[in-house]
Protein backbone atom coordinates (compact mmCIF):
# COMPACT_ATOMS: atom_id res chain seq x y z
CA UNK A 1 0.00 0.00 0.00
CA UNK A 2 1.05 3.59 -0.70
CA UNK A 3 -0.14 6.96 0.60
CA UNK A 4 -1.22 9.88 -1.58
CA UNK A 5 -1.77 13.47 -0.48
CA UNK A 6 -5.04 14.37 -2.15
CA UNK A 7 -5.06 18.04 -1.07
CA UNK A 8 -4.16 20.17 1.95
CA UNK A 9 -6.51 18.13 4.17
CA UNK A 10 -6.63 14.43 3.20
CA UNK A 11 -4.25 11.52 2.64
CA UNK A 12 -5.51 8.33 0.99
CA UNK A 13 -3.97 4.90 1.38
CA UNK A 14 -4.30 2.81 -1.80
CA UNK A 15 -2.35 0.44 -4.03
CA UNK A 16 -1.77 3.09 -6.74
CA UNK A 17 -2.61 6.66 -7.75
CA UNK A 18 -5.59 5.68 -9.91
CA UNK A 19 -7.15 3.65 -7.13
CA UNK A 20 -6.58 6.52 -4.67
CA UNK A 21 -8.28 9.06 -6.94
CA UNK A 22 -11.21 6.74 -7.72
CA UNK A 23 -11.77 5.97 -4.04
CA UNK A 24 -11.50 9.64 -3.07
CA UNK A 25 -14.00 10.68 -5.74
CA UNK A 26 -16.55 8.13 -4.49
CA UNK A 27 -15.91 8.99 -0.83
CA UNK A 28 -16.05 12.78 -1.11
CA UNK A 29 -18.12 13.50 -4.22
CA UNK A 30 -15.40 15.70 -5.73
CA UNK A 31 -15.23 15.39 -9.52
CA UNK A 32 -12.09 14.34 -11.45
CA UNK A 33 -11.11 17.92 -12.29
CA UNK A 34 -11.37 19.03 -8.66
CA UNK A 35 -9.25 16.09 -7.53
CA UNK A 36 -6.61 16.69 -10.22
CA UNK A 37 -6.41 20.39 -9.38
CA UNK A 38 -5.64 19.72 -5.69
CA UNK A 39 -3.74 16.41 -5.98
CA UNK A 40 -0.25 16.59 -4.44
CA UNK A 41 0.95 13.03 -5.10
CA UNK A 42 2.74 10.14 -3.48
CA UNK A 43 4.23 10.67 -0.01
CA UNK A 44 6.83 8.71 1.90
CA UNK A 45 5.61 5.94 4.17
CA UNK A 46 8.04 7.42 6.69
CA UNK A 47 5.99 10.64 6.88
CA UNK A 48 4.20 10.91 10.19
CA UNK A 49 0.61 11.39 11.23
CA UNK A 50 -1.01 11.76 14.65
CA UNK A 51 -2.62 8.78 16.35
CA UNK A 52 -4.56 9.21 19.58
CA UNK A 53 -2.51 7.64 22.37
CA UNK A 54 -5.48 5.58 23.57
CA UNK A 55 -5.64 3.93 20.12
CA UNK A 56 -2.11 2.52 20.53
CA UNK A 57 -1.46 -0.97 21.89
CA UNK A 58 -0.76 -0.90 25.65
CA UNK A 59 2.91 -1.83 25.09
CA UNK A 60 3.33 1.14 22.76
CA UNK A 61 1.65 3.52 25.20
CA UNK A 62 4.40 2.70 27.74
CA UNK A 63 7.27 3.46 25.35
CA UNK A 64 8.89 6.89 25.05
CA UNK A 65 7.70 8.69 21.92
CA UNK A 66 7.07 12.08 20.39
CA UNK A 67 3.69 13.35 21.60
CA UNK A 68 1.41 16.30 20.95
CA UNK A 69 -1.57 17.56 22.92
CA UNK A 70 -4.41 18.72 20.70
CA UNK A 71 -8.00 19.52 21.58
CA UNK A 72 -7.65 18.09 25.08
CA UNK A 73 -6.35 14.73 23.81
CA UNK A 74 -2.85 13.30 23.63
CA UNK A 75 -1.51 12.06 20.29
CA UNK A 76 1.61 10.15 19.24
CA UNK A 77 3.45 10.71 15.97
CA UNK A 78 3.45 7.45 13.95
CA UNK A 79 4.62 6.79 10.41
CA UNK A 80 2.16 5.90 7.69
CA UNK A 81 4.03 2.59 7.44
CA UNK A 82 3.35 1.88 11.13
CA UNK A 83 -0.35 2.75 10.80
CA UNK A 84 -0.79 0.60 7.67
CA UNK A 85 0.84 -2.38 9.41
CA UNK A 86 -0.91 -2.00 12.77
CA UNK A 87 -4.33 -1.27 11.29
CA UNK A 88 -3.83 -4.05 8.71
CA UNK A 89 -4.97 -1.71 5.92
CA UNK A 90 -5.51 -3.64 2.70
CA UNK A 91 -8.24 -1.57 1.01
CA UNK A 92 -8.31 2.10 0.01
CA UNK A 93 -9.16 4.50 2.82
CA UNK A 94 -8.61 8.02 4.04
CA UNK A 95 -5.70 7.28 6.37
CA UNK A 96 -5.30 10.81 7.71
CA UNK A 97 -7.22 14.06 7.57
CA UNK A 98 -6.92 17.51 9.09
CA UNK A 99 -10.74 17.77 9.04
CA UNK A 100 -12.95 16.12 11.66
Amino acid sequence: MRVFKMNDCDWVCAENEGQAKEYYQKETGFNEDEIEEEFLGDVSLQDEMLVEITDLPIEEQKQPQKLKEYGGSLFAYKTFEWVIAHENITKPCIISSTEY
